[in-house]
C-alpha cells in the first residue's frame, strides 16, 4: 500500500475567520453561520423516526468534533464514502459496506486517511449503524450530518455544545443553493510527482478494500442519475489481478473497454475473459468501472456503432503493475 502526501504549496482559504479545507476555493462565497440545524425526520418502512443534525464549523475544529460524534456510534458500523464520479451518467459515486466493521477498526482506518478525507474537496465519508439506527457523515464541504433516534437528541446537542456550537436558523446562507454556478472550486491536494504517488482513485480503492465497500447501485439495471433506463452503454474498466506463479508473486491490471447492460453483466464478462488465460488470477478487486459517453470513446474505438445490439468486449489486456 503506497502512502499519500499532501501538497505543501497550497494556501488555505478563509472567508473572514472561517477556514476551508485545502481542497476548496471559494467563489464569492459568503461566510456561514457556525452552529447546527436540527429537524425531525418521520420514519418509514426502511428507517425509524430520527432527528437530523447538520453542523458547520471552521475547518480547524472539524476533526475533534467528528471524533466526539463518532464515539456515539455503537460497536459495529457500516462505513460509507461519497465522491465525485467519473461516470458519464452520474455525478456522485456512493460506496457502502455490505457487512459491519468493528468500530475500533473503522476508527483506525479513519485516522490513517483522515488528512485526505478532511482536506479533499471532492469526498465525504462516515459511518452508519443499525442498532441503534444512526449515522455520522462529513460531506465534501466538511459539514457534518448526524442522524440519531429521538432519545439521543440531547446527547448530540451536548456534544455540539461542548464544541461551542448552538442551534441556528441556517448554516450556509440559503441563496448559496440557488446559484447557477458552484460557489466552491475543487483543487488537487495530493502530491502527484510520479507513478509512486497515489491519487484519490487509489486512496478510494484502499478504503473500499479496508472497509468492504461496494458501489451503491443495482448490479442488474443500468440507470442514469434520474432513474432512467439506459440499456447497453460503453464501459471502461480497471481491475486488479495477481500472478498465478506463487513463487514470484506480482500484481497486474486488467484494462478493458466493453459494452454491457449493467454492472453485473460487465463484471461477469470481465471475469470470464480473465479465466481464459492462466498467467493471472482475479480476486474480485475492481479498481474503477465507469460508463463512458459515446462521444468520449477512445480513438481506437472510432468505428464503434452508436447503438450496439449485443454486449461484447471491445478491448482487453493485462499489464503488470
Amino acid at each position: 500500500m503506497r502512502s499519500f502526501t499532501l501538497r505543501t504549496d497550497l494556501e488555505r482559504h478563509r472567508i473572514g475567520r472561517f477556514q476551508l479545507p485545502l481542497g476548496l476555493e471559494p467563489v464569492d462565497l459568503p461566510a456561514p453561520s457556525e452552529g447546527y440545524t436540527v429537524e425531525f425526520v418521520e420514519g418509514d418502512d426502511n428507517a425509524p423516526d430520527t432527528y437530523r443534525f447538520y453542523a458547520v464549523t471552521s475547518f480547524e475544529k472539524v476533526s475533534l468534533l467528528l471524533e466526539d460524534l463518532f464515539e456515539a456510534l455503537p460497536d459495529e458500523v457500516f462505513p460509507l464514502v461519497e465522491v465525485g464520479s467519473k461516470d458519464a451518467f452520474r455525478t456522485m459515486d456512493v460506496f457502502s459496506a455490505r457487512e459491519p466493521v468493528p468500530f475500533d477498526d473503522f476508527m483506525e482506518d479513519w485516522r490513517h486517511y483522515r488528512q485526505v478525507l478532511l482536506e479533499d474537496g471532492s469526498i465525504g465519508a462516515g459511518a452508519q449503524a443499525d442498532e441503534p439506527y444512526m449515522e455520522v457523515f462529513v460531506d465534501s464541504w466538511k459539514g457534518i450530518e448526524v442522524q440519531v433516534p429521538p432519545d439521543m437528541r440531547e446527547d448530540i446537542e451536548r456534544i455540539l455544545g461542548r464544541h461551542g456550537l448552538e442551534e441556528v436558523a441556517h448554516t450556509w446562507p440559503p441563496e448559496v443553493d440557488e446559484r447557477a454556478e458552484p460557489p466552491l472550486n475543487v483543487r488537487e491536494i495530493l502530491v502527484l510527482e510520479d507513478e509512486e504517488c497515489p491519487d484519490i482513485d487509489e486512496i478510494l480503492f484502499q478504503l473500499r478494500e479496508a472497509w468492504g465497500m461496494e458501489l451503491d447501485a443495482d448490479p442488474e439495471d443500468n440507470l442514469d442519475e434520474a432513474g432512467r433506463r439506459l440499456g447497453r452503454t460503453l464501459w471502461h474498466v480497471v481491475a486488479v489481478v495477481e500472478s498465478a506463479d506463487e513463487d514470484h508473486p506480482r500484481a497486474g491490471y486488467v484494462l478493458a473497454w466493453l459494452t454491457a447492460a449493467g454492472i453485473g453483466e460487465m463484471q461477469r464478462m470481465i471475469e470470464s475473459r480473465v479465466e481464459l488465460q492462466d498467467e493471472w488470477h482475479f480476486q474480485g478487486q475492481w479498481y474503477s468501472m465507469d460508463r463512458v459517453a459515446y462521444d468520449e470513446r477512445p480513438d481506437s474505438l472510432a468505428s464503434l456503432a452508436p447503438r450496439r445490439a449485443q454486449s461484447e468486449i471491445h478491448e482487453f489486456r493485462i499489464e503488470p503493475a
